[in-house]
């Protein structure tokens, strides 16, 4: 099978690499469609220290089962070749005390496809059944495959979406526009994005966001909640845009830090004290929370029209180079093998 390997900054190769067996409690998954993250797109550029060459990236992925082996090494008894699936590429242990907890998206010992073991930069991936999720066959492979990306943002819209309230966003990439349309679905009425590249503020709009650069926010604030912003999430993660949603928060309103530009940011936290301001991390999703994305992609909640470019994945190595120099007219391209 052919496969993209990340060979080290700026390196990309097509490979031929073996096709994956099942080994017992394990599935090969054809894949359809494969994004690429901006977390893969950092890697590229080798600003990831988790992501080792040789690698095989690739975790937001959909596809249809070819073989699928049950825990004992028979034919697994609930799931048949055939069945369209997307992948949860957070494997947890299940028996930790943050997985007891709840909390299986911190599980100690998480492994991540794409990262610890091959992704699905490739024309089949091997992975654990309890990391399938069943979709509809009549389900575009290149929506399905974000559920991965929609299921960050759900998690994150859970910790600090007030409903009717007013929703501030930072950053209009793919995580920024998913977090939109999910704000929506959840009950956000008015929703400000903000960002430095017009045509995402472009996409922003035409999924219904009022829509600011840095330069108009404070214009736009004035008009839209001269009191504040009641939830800010960043997508971006660097200062400028950590400082301004201090800035920017309601006294007790909700600040969730999403993206993970910056290691390190000074900030004002002594106007958070004062105005009761609640700050939090937002990491990855909970299997609950990749379920409610599946949903909301089948009920036909989410658009991709326009933001979304899509390519073969024997033209991933141009794919990276756009996207790293910034001059894709998309905010996120997605691969077909």
């Amino acid at each position: 099978m052919k496969a993209i390997v990340y060979q080290g900054p700026r390196q990309l190769s097509m490979e031929e690499h073996e096709v994956p067996q099942a080994g017992p409690g394990e599935a090969i998954v054809k894949v359809e469609a494969v994004g690429i993250c901006g977390s893969e797109l950092e890697g590229y550029l080798g600003h990831s220290s988790v992501r080792v060459p040789p690698l095989v990236m690739g975790h937001e992925c959909c596809g249809t089962i070819v073989d699928a082996c049950g825990a004992d090494g028979a034919a697994a008894a609930n799931w048949s070749a055939g069945d369209k699936v997307v992948v949860n590429p957070l494997i947890n242990c299940g028996s930790c005390d943050r997985c007891l907890a709840g909390k299986t998206h911190l599980c100690r010992h998480r492994v991540l496809i794409g990262i610890h073991r091959p992704g699905a930069f490739a024309e089949y991936v091997k992975v654990p059944l309890q990391s399938l999720l069943v979709v509809p066959k009549t389900l575009d492979s290149s929506l399905a495959s974000l559920a991965e990306p929609l299921a960050v943002c759900i998690h994150a819209l859970k910790l600090g979406l007030r409903p009717f309230g007013e929703l501030l966003i930072f950053g209009a990439g793919a995580i920024g526009l998913l977090t939109l349309q999910a704000a929506r679905n959840m009950g956000a009425q008015r929703i400000l994005v903000v960002d430095r590249q017009e045509a995402r503020l472009g996409h922003a709009a035409a999924l219904g966001a009022d829509t600011a650069t840095p330069e108009q926010l404070e214009a736009k604030l004035s008009e839209l909640a001269p009191g504040g912003i009641d939830t800010i999430i960043d997508c971006v993660g660097v200062t400028a845009t950590r400082q301004q949603a201090l800035q920017w928060i309601s006294p007790g309103g909700i600040i969730v830090l999403v993206g993970l530009g910056h290691d390190e940011s000074p900030l004002q936290l002594n106007r958070l004290i004062r105005q009761e301001v609640a700050l939090f991390g937002s990491y990855s999703y909970t299997r609950e929370d990749f379920t409610q994305a599946v949903r909301l992609l089948t009920g036909g909640k989410i658009s991709m029209d326009r933001w979304t470019g899509t390519c073969r994945l024997t033209e991933a190595p141009d794919a990276f180079h756009v996207l790293a120099e910034g001059s894709s007219p998309f905010s996120k391209i997605i691969l077909h093998p």
